[in-house]
């Protein structure tokens, strides 16, 4: 069966109720605890793991990004595709709009890219002669095509990203553990993590999100100004002290966020909530996706701990999700019904879906929804958790896959550099470290190597 016939089980899902869950006991459901931030499983304890580290030269780190259309030719935003080399798309979008004259916030892209990299990406910018494109190479940035289209780029516009990374310093027979990994991931899929990106540079993004989104002021203050442990002395025994004039004096340079709070805290003594205020609306929302995101991961963890036969296969009531698209169906609780989608399943067409909790999602039926119920009455959270607390903001929910099909994953080994070759691509929203993660080991930590820009989690897909 096709995706344009109808069945019971291809029932289309509605998104403008508001999200219900069953009564069940934490307790008697769940098999996994929440982990903080990011900490997924091996899928094969039978194979062994290449070892090795990443990003030892930037150029070991290479990512094209696989546009959503392609532009008509014609119409007011010129498209540049450029490749970048050790800067962040914010520096290369900024550098563009000097050159151009331009004003950086007129000027779109369709996702952030890693800076220790060669990335290649497209720009959108609204002007109308070409003839000064030329003038933005410079040693580190150059443009590779130049086209139109009638539209900007926005953050999604994005098919997926496609890499070629270089893994150094492996283990004995990396070459072929690489390869037995990958035909297992070509077999069954890579489990749709969050990665730790989305959690920030010290992994707590989710704690905070966590913290503002039950009004625990007090808690999301401790955790954005606390310092961490040996580092920034001066700083947190100034903060220890409850000396706010000096803790500001000696915050490090370019914590804005962290400034912000502590001069509020300095004007207005003991008023949280007017500290809170000062948390800028873009940042609090990495704070919510964060949360969100490692609950999504708790739930994944918890189908993964049952499954027999594969994670990604359906289960009675799943809601799952058509390959590549976006369109969503509830599988039959019959099981006649779940038997077919789990062929679905097995042939890479369909995969089932896990929760980004928010007031409108759609919960599914049977154990699913008993699993992802039980997550929610676990962290204290009902339906109206989910209210934004700041005006402009839709914490509605959605659903992602639980898993994604890795694009032409392969690997070679290099003699004259003595290291794996790796390439595959990945769609929107998936992260390149949890495939790394299964064929180095998660314990060799490929973001450890990876340079963050910040302590906040990254900006989140358009799920």
């Amino acid at each position: 069966m096709n995706q344009s016939e109808t069945s019971e089980s291809l029932s289309e899902v509605p998104e403008d109720d508001d999200l219900e869950i069953l009564d069940v006991d934490p307790a008697e459901v769940l098999q996994c605890r929440r982990e903080s931030g990011y900490q997924p499983p091996m899928l094969s304890q039978e194979i062994s793991v290449t070892g090795g580290v990443i990003r030892q030269r930037w150029e070991d780190f290479k990512v094209t990004e696989m546009p959503l259309y392609t532009p008509c030719g014609a119409g007011e935003h010129l498209y540049l595709t450029i490749e970048k080399s050790n800067r962040t798309t914010i520096q290369a979008r900024d550098h563009i709009a000097r050159t151009l004259g331009v004003k950086r916030e007129l000027i779109g892209f369709a996702g952030f890219k890693d800076k220790r990299a060669i990335t290649t990406q497209t720009f959108s910018v609204p002007i109308l002669t070409d003839r000064d494109v030329v003038s933005i190479d410079a040693p580190w940035i150059r443009v590779l095509s130049v086209s139109r289209h009638k539209n900007k780029i926005r953050t999604g516009h994005l098919a997926g990203n496609q890499f070629e990374i270089r893994i150094r310093e492996v283990e004995k027979g990396a070459l072929e553990s690489a390869s037995q990994r990958i035909e297992e991931i070509s077999v069954g899929g890579l489990p749709n993590f969050y990665g730790p990106q989305r959690f920030g540079m010290h992994g707590d993004g989710a704690r905070v999100g966590a913290a503002l989104l039950r009004r625990q002021i007090a808690e999301a203050l401790e955790l954005l100004l606390a310092p961490r442990e040996g580092v920034e002395e001066d700083y947190r025994s100034a903060y220890a002290a409850g000396d706010i004039d000096a803790a500001r004096r000696l915050l490090p340079p370019g914590r804005t966020t962290e400034a912000a709070l502590l001069t509020s805290l300095k004007t207005h003594p003991g008023n949280l909530r007017a500290a809170a205020r000062r948390i800028p609306h873009a940042l609090r929302r990495m704070y919510y996706s964060a949360y969100q995101a490692e609950l999504f991961n708790w739930v994944l963890m918890e189908r993964i701990e049952r499954s027999q036969d594969g994670y990604w296969l359906p289960w009675a009531g799943d809601i799952c999700q058509w390959e590549g698209q976006r369109s969503r169906f509830h599988v039959s609780m019959e099981e006649a019904g779940w038997l077919e989608d789990q062929q679905r399943a097995r042939a890479g067409e369909i995969s089932p879906t896990g929760p980004i909790f928010g007031k409108k999602m759609k919960l599914p039926e049977g154990e699913a929804g008993r699993i992802e119920s039980a997550v929610l009455i676990a962290e204290g959270l009902r339906p109206g958790s989910w209210l934004s607390h700041v005006r402009g903001m839709k914490l509605d929910g959605t659903r992602r896959p639980l898993r994604i099909q890795v694009g032409q994953p392969q690997v070679a080994w290099e003699e004259e550099e003595q290291s794996l070759l790796v390439s595959f691509s990945l769609p929107s929203g998936a992260f390149a470290t949890v495939f790394l993660e299964q064929l180095m080991g998660a314990s060799n930590s490929p973001e450890a190597s990876s340079t963050a820009a910040s302590t906040a989690p990254v900006e989140p897909d358009l799920d």
